[in-house]
């Protein structure tokens, strides 16, 4: 009947108690048990809950003390392993006692052994929860029915101690990979009836029991439960992670079809930490990658997979990735470990000769301590092979109720015991847990026990790879379109590859190729573009799976024909719409999910790079006349400059890559829509385009007082992964200046013109808007820094000031101030920021007020008067800027 049995103590107390009425079941049960050892508690010395601290004294020996420390926690350490050791010194007890209700850690475990094995600490007993309920049955202080539980075997044992009394819990395994029922009995009256609502209460606590059918085998017992829901009967379907079988498939890119490219730097960094672990130079056994959705987690875990395929590691790793989204119940996770220990099997990774048990688990949550695991994980020690057990979509696990707790005790016990078992999950960075969610604890733990590897943006590199697989669909690119494929991308592998698919549809549908530099590649309009291939009934059942995923339930293989008919299911999966996950089916990506149901996009704005100054393509545009098609040389003819005629074609394709014109075989036109062709429309245009313009939205979320050429540059840098030289972005920002300057956008007002020639830099009319950030005293102080030495803060105040210009040089203001004494610099200082347009209107509030506060300041002349988002900010905005006009 019995093997190597798992045994725990489990105490279940009332809500709401207070600590001491906490801990009056497992005081009770101490203090009984001592008692039948001849002991009597002498004092209390720590008492906090589930925790006890007792010294006790010998009835017969008077003279004999006992130091006694119980743990009632999932795991004991073996900082509190040493601390008992040293408070039995310190109390100058003549013996310890160490008793705990649970496990303990992997170095605990070590540690126990040393204390065991060494003579120095033969004063130390501990028993373990086997060792307890084997005191307390010898003291008859609680009995088990054993000629009644002789038929069954039995998995693991459970003591639960409650306020409603002591049940004894068995888990039984009826040849099956896990448990299937349990019996439940009073530890002190066998006979006595167990009532439903003890099952209710246990069952709250002791989760291994919930979908288990209960048996009865003493007179004692309750009605039977009808609490088991029915789809949980059904074979839960344990998915791997599907690969793309195409490189325009919307799954993840399979490492076997070549379909994936790049990301060399992170795949090393992984395969090196899997090395670290084989060598014994990594204690740690779990890693995860965290990017957001649509970074190619996924992919990466496949490539990972397929390297681990490869001559150099597959006798060293046997990797399996499951798709979490296929999860049902508990079981998931022994379904899970059990699929890539068969699968090894399977692989011939591990030789079925040198195992031939029969895989069990004691419980669901319970993976590592069958007999049957343990001789398995022997053998992958003796061999030094590794199994990789990755969860995709891991962050789905929280959406169930309560499944991540089967999820956390598995990462915790192969963090403990560090068996040649390494588990992965990837995690969706957007993903948030509030703090006061059950699972908030299990997460931030599950974090620290494991390795994070950050999945950063597409770089160039990755991009490219992308570029080449269409160009193997389609044919070779121009480099105007591939150019546009990596500025609209904006290095997020999920838009680059949609982009891709987009380009390659349109080809496949007859688009010609000199016609993709007009197509619009906004993601929205992508998106609507999925839904309008569609017939209604198929957008209708789109949605349905949509909505249903996004709640975290999951439209099931079971409800195919009743809400959705199974030819419009055939047909989406057919054009890729949606994926079969197990039993789930789900929509293609996380993101076009959410759009479905929310109809909003991603913050992703359109992203160009202008290669052309403003003023040549206005004058191109102007050329055109409406409704006219125009060839290349009649344009070329109309110019007033007689440019060049590749010049021509280059700022042609800058007028299509907006929209403003199109091509039709040899003949150009303007664009369909109410575009007047005028200055004034083509300024509207641009100001509308600019709205959702990426480096523009990135601007304008900086808040910058001023923005430089530099601020451009470091957008576009950020913005776009080509990898240019210094002095092309510098370019290209002065291209895009000139663009803002003429449109007629908010932040327009805060562009420093770039110096031409000699002489200080022209400040557009920002100054109308401006006010400086920092104090007058620091700015004062910083004067005898320029131009090497002062901040990019105070840069921007001294640039409003006049005092230097955009490349920190000193204006002959500046050249001025620095002759002058502290308090002659001080005069002017005030002098000059008076003069500034917003100044003047609070000097003249101060005359009138002048013991106004900042905070009543803001209220006079209104919230949008200072910059900053929060209230605490914009009221540190107004105490610097009243440093000025208060200065003596």
């Amino acid at each position: 009947m019995l093997k190597s049995l798992k045994t725990e103590i489990k105490i279940i107390l009332e809500e709401g108690s207070s600590n001491k009425a906490q801990g009056n079941c497992f005081e009770d049960l101490i203090r009984n048990l001592l008692s039948t050892h001849q002991y009597k508690i002498k004092q209390n010395i720590r008492f906090t809950g589930m925790e006890l601290d007792l010294l006790a004294e010998h009835r017969q020996r008077k003279d004999e003390i006992l130091y006694v420390e119980c743990k009632a926690k999932e795991k004991v350490s073996s900082i509190e392993l040493r601390t008992f050791f040293a408070n039995v010194f310190h109390h100058k007890a003549d013996f310890g006692y160490f008793f705990r209700t649970n496990e303990l850690e992997y170095d605990a475990g070590g540690l126990l052994v040393e204390y065991r094995n060494d003579e120095r600490y033969k004063n130390l007993s501990f028993f373990e929860p086997e060792d307890i309920i084997e005191m307390l049955l010898n003291s008859k202080m609680i009995f088990e029915p054993l000629q009644s539980l002789k038929p069954y075997t039995i998995s693991k044992k459970v003591l639960v101690v409650t306020y409603m009394g002591d049940f004894l819990i068995y888990l039984i395994n009826e040849s099956n990979l896990l448990p299937t029922k349990f019996i439940v009995i009073n530890a002190i009256n066998n006979e006595a009836e167990v009532t439903k609502n003890v099952i209710d209460l246990i069952s709250s606590k002791v989760s291994e029991i919930n979908k288990l059918e209960q048996i009865f085998i003493t007179k004692g017992y309750s009605e039977p439960r009808h609490n088991l829901i029915e789809s949980e009967n059904l074979i839960e379907t344990i998915s791997e992670v599907q690969e793309s079988e195409n490189w325009y498939d919307y799954l993840p890119a399979s490492s076997k079809n070549k379909h994936f490219v790049g990301r060399d730097t992170i795949r090393t960094q992984i395969l090196e930490y899997f090395k670290e672990i084989h060598t014994n130079k990594s204690h740690k056994r779990i890693f995860y990658l965290n990017g957001k959705s649509g970074w190619g987690k996924s992919s990466l875990l496949l490539e990972i997979k397929g390297r681990c395929r490869n001559k150099h590691y597959k006798n060293k790793f046997f990797t399996v990735a499951i798709d979490t989204r296929s999860a049902l119940s508990d079981n998931f996770v022994a379904l899970s470990f059990n699929k890539i220990i068969n699968s090894a099997f399977e692989q011939g990774f591990i030789s079925q000769n040198f195992f031939n048990q029969t895989i069990e688990f004691t419980s669901t949550t319970d993976l590592l301590t069958s007999d049957s695991i343990n001789e398995y994980l022997k053998v992958l020690k003796s061999e030094n092979k590794y199994l990789v057990l990755i969860f995709d979509q891991f962050e789905d696990v929280f959406r169930k109720k309560d499944l991540f707790k089967s999820f956390y005790k598995f990462l915790s016990d192969v963090s403990d015991k560090k068996p040649n078992i390494i588990v992965g999950f990837s995690w969706k960075s957007e993903f948030f847990i509030p703090n006061d969610d059950p699972a908030y604890f299990y997460w931030q733990q599950a974090k620290e026990q494991s390795r994070e590897f950050i999945i950063k943006e597409f770089g160039e590199k990755e991009i490219d790879g992308i570029i080449k697989q269409l160009e193997q669909s389609i044919g070779k690119l121009d480099r105007e379109i591939k150019n546009r494929i990596k500025e609209s991308s904006q290095g997020l592998p999920w838009l680059t590859k949609k982009l891709c698919i987009h380009i390659y549809e349109q080809i496949q549908q007859g688009l010609k190729k000199d016609k993709l530099i007009e197509s619009n590649l906004n993601i929205k309009d992508l998106f609507e573009k999925d839904k309008e291939r569609i017939e209604p009934d198929e957008l209708k059942g789109l949605k349905l799976i949509a909505q249903k995923a996004y709640d975290g339930e999951f439209f099931e293989i079971s409800e195919v024909g009743e809400s959705i008919d199974s030819k419009v299911v055939d047909s989406l999966l057919h054009k890729r719409l949606i994926i079969k996950s197990g039993i789930n089916y789900n929509i293609y990506w996380d993101i076009f999910r959410d759009y479905l149901v929310t109809n909003i996009i991603p913050p992703i704005g359109e992203s160009f790079l202008l290669r052309q100054g403003v003023n040549l393509c206005l004058e191109v545009f102007l050329l055109f006349d409406k409704n006219e098609k125009v060839t290349i040389e009649s344009l070329h003819k109309r110019h007033p400059k007689k440019i060049g005629k590749t010049t021509l074609e280059n700022i042609l394709i800058e007028l299509r890559n907006l929209g403003l014109v199109q091509k039709n075989d040899e003949y150009y036109s303007i664009s369909k829509g109410n575009v007047a062709i005028t200055n004034d429309g083509f300024i509207l245009f641009i100001t509308q385009k600019f709205q959702n313009y990426t480096p523009y939205l990135n601007l304008k979320r900086r808040n910058l007082v001023f923005i430089t050429k530099d601020d451009i540059v470091n957008v576009l840098k950020e913005t776009f992964k080509q990898e240019y030289q210094d002095k092309t972005w510098e370019t290209y920002a002065l291209y895009l200046i000139s663009w803002f300057l003429l449109s007629e956008i908010d932040i327009k007002t805060k562009i420093v013109e770039p110096r031409k020639g000699r002489g200080r830099s022209r400040i557009s009319i920002s100054t109308n808007n401006a006010l400086p950030r920092m104090t007058f005293n620091e700015i004062l102080k910083s004067v005898d820094k320029i131009p090497t030495g002062i901040e990019s803060k105070a840069a921007a105040d001294l640039i409003l000031l006049g005092i230097i210009d955009d490349e920190k040089v000193l204006t002959p203001i500046g050249e001025e101030l620095k002759k002058l004494n502290i308090l002659e610099r001080a005069a002017l200082l005030r002098k000059l920021a008076k003069v500034i347009p917003k100044m003047e209107k609070i000097d003249k509030i101060l005359q009138i007020h002048p013991k106004i506060t900042a905070k009543q300041l803001i209220e006079m002349v209104g919230v949008d008067f200072f910059g900053g988002k929060a209230k605490s900010s914009k009221i540190l905005y107004a105490s610097s800027v009243m440093s000025w006009l208060k200065s003596k």
